[in-house]
């Protein structure tokens, strides 16, 4: 899924939409800002392939996130056959056309987010209108934005038991680097001038659905398992994050906690 405008060209149309409220621009939108709080749910039942996880921690490095008018449909086609459901599970529903339109806000702060914890990315620089999507990045660590080095220098660093209802039990720490940003991650608001904040729950059941932990590598002398390069755990892993649906956006009424 592409978007119609490179990430760059994106943001100057913001900026661009920015201007235009003081020059006698189309629209009607006015200034605002709202804070961005980020956060987890855990999963609440067994995985596709019967594990039952915990994590224990979750942690990614999120840089831009960028909201935009257009709305995610999804395809009425059928879904094209989808080589990862041979590694990686089921996947979900294909997204249909999606165009990201007109910017209407961002968060340029880049920083590690502890999920199980919740953490504030800042407050996006926005106009008022009809929001339709949101488009999130993870960007690779630096010295500055993980100074103690959690994330490993990776953008998604999670660890926890995952236990098969026989009682076989896997401990595992798994990484995962993506090439480009989440697109297309739905979030419909007619945002005017009203006090909030948007609230973005990773649904770590999601994450790990596609997972099968008995394809993780056998366990170390500490007893924790990985996820080898081109394993089915690992491109599960890589999938689940990927999946858009993981992310559910909404808004909080009220000041940010």
């Amino acid at each position: 899924m592409m978007n119609a405008f490179p990430a760059p060209l994106r943001a100057v149309a913001l900026t661009a939409t920015l201007l235009g409220l003081g020059c006698g621009g189309k629209t009607e939108a006015e200034r605002r800002t709202f804070a961005v709080m980020m956060t987890a749910t855990a999963p609440t039942a067994p995985n596709s392939y019967g594990w039952t996880v915990t994590p224990e921690a979750a942690r990614l490095s999120v840089g831009s996130v960028r909201f935009f008018e257009g709305r995610v449909l999804l395809s009425r086609r059928l879904p094209r056959f989808d080589w990862y459901s041979l590694v990686g599970g089921t996947a979900n529903a294909h997204p249909g056309h999606y165009v990201p339109g007109d910017a209407l806000g961002e968060v340029l702060n880049a920083q590690t987010v502890d999920l199980l914890e919740g953490a504030n990315l800042g407050d996006a620089n926005a106009v008022t209108g009809a929001y339709g999507s949101l488009e999130l990045t993870l960007v690779t660590p630096t010295a500055a934005t993980d100074p103690l080095n959690l994330l490993e220098g990776h953008q998604v660093h999670i660890r926890g038991t995952a236990t098969q209802t026989s009682g076989v039990a896997v401990r595992f720490d798994a990484t995962v680097d993506l090439p480009k940003a989440i697109e297309g991650v739905r979030f419909e608001r007619d945002l005017q001038q009203e006090a909030g904040h948007v609230r973005v729950a990773v649904d770590l059941g999601k994450w790990m659905d596609r997972i099968d932990f008995a394809t993780a590598s056998p366990p170390d002398v500490a007893g924790v398992s990985t996820f080898p390069a081109g394993s089915q755990a690992q491109n599960g892993l890589v999938r689940g994050v990927e999946d858009t649906s993981a992310y559910v956006v909404t808004w909080v009424e009220g000041a940010a906690e």
